[in-house]
């Protein structure tokens, strides 16, 4: 059996798939939306600093290259 992944790793999952999702009306809502959050768990230290950026990477990273 595997060990259960980490709330950040889970973090890491979940934002992946939302910055990956192909193309529909709305996107930028969704994008902007996910910023949002992990700046509200960054301000609650439910992640760290570095934890923020690396999620922060994912969104602005993919959402970049699908302008």
């Amino acid at each position: 059996m595997t060990p259960s992944l980490s709330y950040y790793d889970r973090l890491v999952a979940s934002v992946g798939r939302i910055a990956r999702h192909a193309y529909y009306p709305g996107v930028e809502q969704t994008l902007n939306q996910c910023l949002e959050d992990i700046d509200a768990l960054r301000t609650a230290d439910q992640i760290t600093p570095e934890q923020r950026e690396a999620l922060r990477f994912i969104v602005l990273g993919v959402s970049l290259h699908a302008a």
